[in-house]
């Protein structure tokens, strides 16, 4: 096994130090000089981190539509601005009279932008809803005379981001971001359809005051689509259904209905009583407790992993708020932008109008992530010292472009971010991953051909730019 490692390690410093400008070059013209890229808008760089200098490029300074790779950029501003060891604190009060065993008053969530809460990717962190419970049997309180209240008024109305597509915002990555989110903001609608009519329609779990409405056309082909109406709030079924039982993964525009509903039948669970009395707030709120969030650095980590998008942007109004600055992305877009000027990064080129790259007027320089992630190669965080890199995915690890170099000397060396939506594949990064030497970003819109066979010619350009044995 340590042989095995130290032959690795050997390999990649064979590697690096193998990356000529002529070859990187060589490498990105056939790239971008390919038949499949003819009427495509693309970018390529790669650069060197020690100093800044290109050691081959195309289109440097063209603007492309980014997807997902816009969440590095949100990710290393907020490492920058608030710290990887920063967490989300989550105050919970008790709003009234303790009488013996009962509280005459209401007990208050004040929502302040995690996104973390009941999230099914931090299981191990402690669910504020078992951390309530704990904490009142720990007071000997066992009857809330009031209500359940959550605080949802830190964040603006509407939760989504206002460049973002209508046909988005139902699904499991259109998620707005409150100020109270729970379990990622995500329920399960489920149905079965027969002769193009719903049955047994169910959100799982039950969302309080959400409704399922169904404007299926008459047919029998699986054809459905999902819309969000905020307001109402209700999940719209649309398209023609086949006759089978559907499950869908949707938003929920309405998290701390959620949570208010998801505590109140634990605590009935656990023997306390809410008698959900209208009883006005009063001069006697105190902390019950305060719920922290995981680390900064895990909530990237994670976010950048599976490229969730409510989480990225729970950091962009989180850049906004510990800014001193209004909760809204553009406020958010603003804080970043004074950020990396501040830092010496042309931001010129940057047009970023979300956190998460959901925005499809999301567009930048493959030049400027170059700089970016130059400027954040040396740069640690916290406790633990951590990198962006660090965060990062690996290919061959929990990340993959195509099938190509998971088979070579590069496979768990390189760093990367994607980013994709239609016509869009984008990916941004370093070499080697443990030692960054050198960072790189390859943004492609408007191809010809399979996104597969993209993928594919991606890994080759990365492999003939940093695997000299190739």
């Amino acid at each position: 096994m340590i042989i095995s490692l130290l032959i690795a390690t050997i390999n990649v410093a064979v590697n690096a130090r193998g990356v000529t400008a002529q070859r990187t070059q060589k490498a990105i013209d056939r790239f971008v000089d390919d038949s499949t890229m003819r009427h495509g808008s693309l970018g390529v760089i790669v650069v060197d981190v020690k100093n800044g200098k290109m050691l081959g490029g195309r289109n440097t300074n063209l603007a492309c539509i980014t997807a997902s790779t816009m969440k590095t950029v949100t990710s290393a501003a907020a490492l920058e601005l608030m710290g990887a060891d920063y967490t989300f604190d989550t105050p919970v009060f008790l709003d009234g009279e303790i009488h013996g065993n009962t509280l005459k008053g209401n007990l208050v969530i004040v929502g302040k932008g995690d996104p973390t809460l009941g999230s099914a990717f931090f299981k191990d962190n402690l669910d504020i809803v078992d951390e309530v419970i704990a904490t009142l049997s720990k007071q000997g309180i066992n009857q809330i005379d009031g209500k359940v209240i959550i605080d949802n008024s830190l964040y603006y109305y509407p939760a989504f981001n206002g460049d973002w597509c209508a046909d988005d915002l139902a699904w499991d990555y259109g998620m707005g971001v409150h100020a109270l989110n729970y379990c990622d903001n995500m329920v399960k609608l489920a149905f079965e359809s027969r002769n193009g009519k719903i049955h047994n329609q169910r959100l799982i779990p039950n969302v309080p005051g959400m409704e399922i409405i169904s404007h299926l056309r008459p047919g029998n082909t699986d054809n459905v689509g999902v819309l969000l109406e905020y307001a109402h709030p209700a999940v719209v079924i649309t398209g023609t259904a086949a006759d089978t039982t559907y499950l869908f993964n949707v938003s929920n525009p309405t998290p701390g209905a959620l949570l208010a509903d998801s505590l109140g039948r634990s605590l009935a669970a656990h023997g306390v009583k809410v008698g959900n009395a209208v009883i006005s707030a009063n001069n006697h709120r105190w902390l019950l407790l305060t719920h922290k969030s995981p680390a900064m650095a895990d909530i990237i980590t994670s976010l950048l992993e599976r490229s969730d998008n409510m989480f990225t942007e729970a950091l962009l109004r989180a850049i906004a708020v510990n800014s001193g600055r209004e909760p809204i992305d553009s406020e958010g877009v603003a804080v970043i932008d004074s950020l990396f000027t501040a830092r010496g990064l042309d931001v010129s080129g940057k047009f970023q109008y979300d956190g998460s790259g959901l925005a499809r007027n999301n567009k930048a320089p493959v030049r400027f992530f170059a700089d970016m992630l130059t400027y954040m190669s040396t740069r640690r965080f916290g406790t633990k010292q951590l990198r962006l890199v660090d965060l990062m995915p690996r290919v061959g690890i929990n990340a993959r472009i195509g099938t190509v170099l998971p088979s070579t000397a590069l496979s768990t060396h390189l760093a990367v971010k994607s980013g994709s939506m239609r016509d869009v594949q984008c990916y941004v990064g370093y070499y080697p991953a443990d030692n960054p030497q050198y960072a790189w970003a390859v943004l492609v819109n408007n191809w010809h051909g399979a996104r597969p066979n993209l993928k594919d010619k991606i890994d080759r350009l990365l492999i003939g730019i940093f695997d000299p044995e190739h």
